[in-house]
């Protein structure tokens, strides 16, 4: 009797699905909720409410998709439609709703407030990385570098990067955005993260303040709590706050955004607290998806 066929794909059509998914959440947080009038509460209210209900959608769909595709009973084809009707939902939703003009500062709660225009990304690519998150960060980053302007310059610090080193940047510069050349070689430097090893946030920060000398941002991606150099152990957050506060003598807006559910599961969590208690400090932005 013939066994049953089972669709074979390539498993790159499922970081797909996770790299649109993540896209779909970095760009729902990135952008502006629309303004109104006070009058016009309402009408506010409604438009957010229907960006969070696609949002949990494609939460539920990405979930679901993960256990039809374990047990083999998504086809290529099907997969491909899933994607596509996600790419339409994204473009459908940066028509909408386009990003706001940042060089004023404004509400985290209306998109990313940035208090210039010179960004630091430093992402935190450690072994609990692996898998959904790294490819959301790597979607979520390429569609958001995507739609900064020439004006802006950015640089991508990564750790940790080898075991005698614990940070590794794109270019070592803010680079500005001048050319589509430029933002493929941060495309290009994103595909090639790897998670791996430990999560030593305190040098990779201290690199990132002391280094960019017209940094008016860093921007953090980190899914876990600062470990010791070399080991797994976790240090004080508070300390390395501390230690960072100390080192920010030119104001630089330090913003956070936690990866991964555990983030928002718990706001008693030390990762939650870390992350909310530094950007706060500085003014920046603290988002968790």
């Amino acid at each position: 009797m013939r066994k049953k066929e089972i669709n074979v794909f390539n498993i790159s059509f499922l970081d797909l699905l996770s790299g649109a998914l993540g896209a779909v959440i970095i760009l729902f947080i990135s952008v502006p909720k629309n303004e109104a009038p006070e009058s016009s509460i309402k009408e506010v209210k409604a438009t957010c409410t229907n960006e969070e209900v696609l949002l949990k959608q494609c939460l539920t769909e990405n979930e679901e998709n993960k256990k039809i595709i374990s047990e083999g009973k998504l086809s290529k084809e099907n997969l491909e439609q899933k994607i596509s009707a996600l790419e339409s939902e994204l473009e459908k939703i940066k028509k909408e709703t386009p990003l706001k003009d940042t060089s004023a500062k404004g509400s985290a709660d209306t998109g990313f407030s940035f208090k210039g225009k010179n960004i630091v990304f430093v992402i935190d690519v450690s072994g609990s990385m692996q898998g959904e998150k790294i490819g959301q960060v790597k979607a979520g980053l390429k569609m958001l570098i995507a739609s900064m302007g020439k004006e802006y310059k950015v640089d991508v610090v990564y750790y940790p990067h080898s075991a005698g080193q614990d940070y590794y940047p794109l270019w070592g510069v803010t680079q500005p955005l001048h050319n589509l050349r430029i933002k493929e070689e941060v495309y290009d430097f994103l595909n090639n993260l790897v998670p791996k090893g430990s999560t030593p946030t305190r040098a990779a920060m201290l690199y990132a303040m002391s280094n960019y000398k017209d940094a008016s941002d860093i921007v953090l991606l980190s899914d876990g709590l600062p470990t010791i150099p070399g080991s797994r152990k976790v240090e004080d957050y508070k300390d390395l706050i501390k230690d960072i506060l100390w080192h920010n003598g030119r104001g630089i807006q330090i913003n956070a955004i936690g990866v991964g559910k555990m983030v928002f599961n718990s706001k008693g969590n030390d990762l939650y607290k870390f992350l909310k208690e530094l950007s706060s400090k500085t003014s920046g932005f603290f988002y968790g998806f």
